[in-house]
């Protein structure tokens, strides 16, 4: 039962404190009148043999895979203002399923130069014992990962030789490259952009002003009766703003008949 309430925490990410909740304790003797409390110490420390069980298990699992790929990312969390970094690793498994683990999510302390992230790698690498294994690191375009690459390189060439002469060691995400591309072609209409998600946040500051745009669209027998605002670090959200926004097209001169401050009309042009 206590390996089952440890499992139930972790999956569910729910505080230490909740099995020390009455409700929570109630709920447990209906359900099983023989149910014992246990204290958040006890529980805490079943999460963490959890957590070496499971760790155990991985690492049997990764040490019969000849190849390993990684990936790795860093970011700044919004609300504590910390840096982490992730590392995964990809490899197929004896039945040739393509497998998927997180190796480590850890802080990585500033100035966090390209030389730290690449000491923080193969310390982790080591720690899974598996730095025997890699055959390909990928990460996104950022000089520091640039410089823990090179570093990274340099660690394996002296302890082991790299696949391809480590031509294809590195491997620069895709996504990432996409990403930077969407961008410089948005930067193009960028303007324009702007002009509709400062309109989308005017009409929906208040109930009264959605209510007037939902009053004009049913007039013109426009089905879709919802703005939708974009995440600005994500363009295919924009995307979905422009498209959502393209089906208003004629909604927006009516609202401004209704609100004369409203001043985000696109051009015929735009």
């Amino acid at each position: 039962m206590r390996e089952a309430i440890a499992n139930w925490l972790l999956c569910t990410e729910q505080p230490f404190k909740t099995v020390e909740d009455d409700m929570y304790v109630k709920m447990m003797k209906t359900a099983n009148p023989l149910f014992e409390k246990v204290c958040r110490v006890t529980a805490t420390s079943d999460c963490f043999k959890v957590y070496e069980h499971e760790k155990k298990k991985l690492k049997a699992l990764t040490k019969a895979a000849s190849k390993i790929c990684l990936t790795t990312d860093c970011w700044k969390s919004s609300h504590q203002k910390i840096e982490y970094m992730v590392i995964t690793r990809h490899f197929i498994d004896q039945n040739w399923r393509l497998q998927k683990r997180v190796l480590s999510f850890m802080h990585v302390p500033p100035p966090r130069t390209g030389f730290d992230i690449a000491e923080c790698i193969y310390k982790c690498l080591k720690e899974w014992e598996i730095e025997d294994k890699i055959f390909t690191i990928s990460a996104d375009n950022a000089t520091y990962n640039d410089r823990a690459v090179k570093r990274l390189k340099e660690i394996f060439s002296r302890v082991r030789k790299l696949s391809c002469g480590r031509k294809l060691f590195h491997i620069r995400c895709c996504a990432h490259i996409l990403n930077l591309l969407v961008k410089d072609g948005l930067a193009k209409i960028e303007c324009i952009i702007e002009d509709v998600r400062e309109g989308i946040k005017y009409i929906n500051h208040s109930e009264g002003r959605r209510q007037t745009f939902s009053n004009v669209t049913h007039q013109l027998q426009i089905r879709d009766q919802k703005l939708f605002l974009d995440v600005p670090t994500r363009w295919n959200s924009t995307y979905d703003m422009l498209s959502f926004a393209l089906k208003f097209n004629d909604a927006f001169p009516g609202y401004a008949e209704y609100e004369p401050h409203f001043s985000h009309l696109l051009s015929k042009e735009d």
